[in-house]
């Protein structure tokens, strides 16, 4: 029993979300959040803003670098001394009677510790520095804080238990308030993406109507035309056989009146002149029936109305009001604010352009890309193997992934590269450091991977045609979405504007934009080369604005979409020096980076 607590405790407690292992040198955040000393020190390193601020990895709450340095941070002792209380009570666990009277020990033990001095470690940190604010031991106190307040740790402890205590008491309500809003927030997006089911699923019966009452008005009116078309050769062929028996009964007339003038005696002239005479005089009268050429069967098209197509297909309309601010809020990060509408470059710039090379100096076949504030990582299936670059193209190191494919970057400092060999998706840390697997006995045939907003693993299996997400830190699967419209399902990304998922199909020479539940919202490219056309579609991202990029492979050409679809223009073309683009991704700069297969990587400014 003891043990199992031990590693339930280890895995859901002591263990660092960045590097994923137990701590080490366990330091707090402002805000409450506790990694390595050496993670979170690297985590600064890596994403750090010029004024010295850096975002915690989990709540992305704004953190200024402490004046000392990061050593400053105070360190969780908490969590220093929990895994050895742990241990240490696994030694009684013949007396103990249940999972609970364990517990109970552990907290009481966790109560009753005593930190030792770092400067002198066989002290204790039993006083308090009023004018430090700290806790030292005695050699310290009569030293580096001689002359201070200097009050013993068991006379103020439980008065500022008392304080904390009151504080939490105070603050579990507004917890509660925020607990309910999150879980108010939630069931909100499960019935929004219930109600957008159910709208997209109204327009397709709409339109399914729509277009059963235009089938059956287009059978009517071929109907109308086979009728009347019918009912004319059938007039025609009776005028037709009128006339060819009236010229028969003529024709034979003339020609015995003819041979009867030219051959006949005197007595047949007789015989025959009366009734001969009285018939041809007859048929002298029968009307010759003309061709009515006037009779014409057309169609006159009606007019086509968006207008009317739109009154028939309906409109949606959005409802929304502005949520409700807490004054809690205003001490919490401002959200960020709504960009001004970008203005795209008549002509991008390319303002970098360089061939990576790893150690052994060959041309890289560049599958994956992905981009931090310090590096890239460039996935080169060739020698398999990831490269790390910085943004200017030099090398730093490489590390060796069976048959790998794709790679992206976390926030928090990891790297999720597909693996098609392996048949999962291989974590790294940005060092090259192997921390765990995810996906093993679940995908096949691996290809583009991404993160959502959520920073879930979202992975594309072309095999499958499907789309897996995972836990980014357990590699539990959350959810498996269907590619039922794609034909091979390549690279994916997920829009930051709208969390709408975009996938390249090269089978389909197409890239479909999904909702985020997995409905089909649009779709672009029929295969060839011109507007609204692709060829082998290839590595998809998207900016901050929500504009959709695409790597055109058998084009040349990098196309640049709008959120919905909608062509814009061409980023890059052949001109420009692309040789079948395989990958996009967009640098902290707002910069569009590609690479081809050439093995280059260019970097453009596309917007104003």
């Amino acid at each position: 029993m003891a043990e199992a607590l031990a590693a339930a405790f280890t895995d859901n407690l002591l263990t660092c979300s960045i590097c994923l292992g137990e701590y080490e040198d366990p330091r707090v955040l402002p805000c409450y959040h506790t990694f390595c000393y050496g993670c979170i020190c690297d985590h600064f390193k890596r994403t750090s803003s010029p004024n010295r601020t850096f975002l915690c990895p989990v709540c992305r709450e704004k953190i200024q670098f402490p004046a000392g340095g990061l050593s400053h941070l105070k360190k969780n002792f908490v969590f220093s001394k929990a895994k050895d209380i742990i241990t240490q009570q696994q030694a009684y666990t013949g007396t103990l009677d249940s999972e609970q009277t364990n517990v109970a020990a552990v907290t009481q033990a966790n109560a009753e510790m005593t930190i030792s001095c770092e400067k002198h470690p066989d002290n204790k940190l039993k006083y308090y520095c009023e004018e430090d604010d700290t806790i030292v031991c005695g050699d310290c106190a009569s030293t580096d804080h001689y002359r201070h307040g200097i009050v013993p740790v068991e006379k103020l402890a439980n008065a500022n238990r008392n304080k904390v205590k009151t504080a939490l008491v105070k603050i579990l309500p507004k917890l509660n308030m925020f607990k309910d809003a999150v879980a108010k927030e939630t069931a909100t997006e499960r019935e929004e993406s219930r109600l957008m089911t159910a709208s997209i699923k109204k327009i397709k019966e709409q339109a399914k109507r729509i277009r059963r009452l235009v089938d059956q008005r287009e059978q009517k009116l071929i109907s109308e035309v086979t009728s009347a078309g019918y009912i004319r050769q059938k007039q025609k062929e009776a005028n037709k056989d009128a006339r060819e028996l009236h010229h028969a009964s003529l024709h034979s007339a003339c020609n015995f009146a003819q041979e009867l003038i030219t051959n006949g005696s005197d007595s047949d002239i007789m015989i025959h002149s009366k009734a001969l005479t009285e018939r041809l005089t007859a048929m002298e009268k029968i009307p010759v029936a003309t061709l009515d050429i006037s009779a014409k069967i057309s169609y006159t098209p009606g007019k086509i109305s968006a207008a009317g197509l739109e009154v028939m297909l309906g409109q949606v309309t959005v409802q929304s009001q502005p949520p409700r601010t807490c004054r809690l809020e205003e001490n919490l990060p401002n959200p960020r604010s709504a960009p001004h509408p970008p203005i795209f470059l008549e002509k991008a710039k390319c303002v970098n352009n360089f061939c990576p090379r790893l150690k052994d100096n060959k041309i890289m076949y560049i599958t994956g890309l992905a981009i931090d504030e310090q590096h890239m990582y460039i996935v080169d299936r060739a020698s398999e193997k990831t490269g790390v670059f910085t943004h200017k193209g030099q090398f730093k190191f490489d590390f060796k992934v069976n048959s790998l494919f794709d790679v992206t970057v976390s926030q928090t400092g990891h790297l999720y590269i597909t693996s098609r060999g392996d048949k999962c998706v291989h974590v790294y840390s940005t060092r090259g450091q192997h921390l765990t697997t995810m996906g093993c006995g679940r995908l096949e045939m691996l290809s583009g991977v991404t993160l959502n907003r959520q920073g879930h693993v979202m992975v594309c299996d072309g095999s499958n045609k499907s789309i897996f997400t995972f836990h980014p830190y357990s590699g539990q699967l959350l959810n498996t979405i269907p590619l039922s419209m794609c034909e091979d399902p390549i690279y994916i990304t997920v829009n930051s504007l709208n969390d709408n998922i975009v996938i390249s199909d090269w089978g389909s020479n197409s890239v479909h934009i999904l909702s985020p539940t997995g409905n089909q919202l649009y779709q672009y490219g029929t295969y060839g080369s011109g507007d609204g056309q692709l060829g082998y579609p290839h590595g998809v991202c998207t900016d901050s604005y929500g504009h959709i990029f695409i790597a055109a492979y058998y084009n040349h050409k990098i196309v640049a979409l709008s959120p919905q679809g909608q062509f814009i223009t061409n980023i890059a073309t052949e001109d420009d020096g692309l040789l079948c683009p395989m990958t996009v991704a967009i640098n902290p700069a707002g910069q569009l980076v590609v690479t081809d297969e050439a093995g280059k990587v260019m970097t453009f400014q596309y917007l104003r």
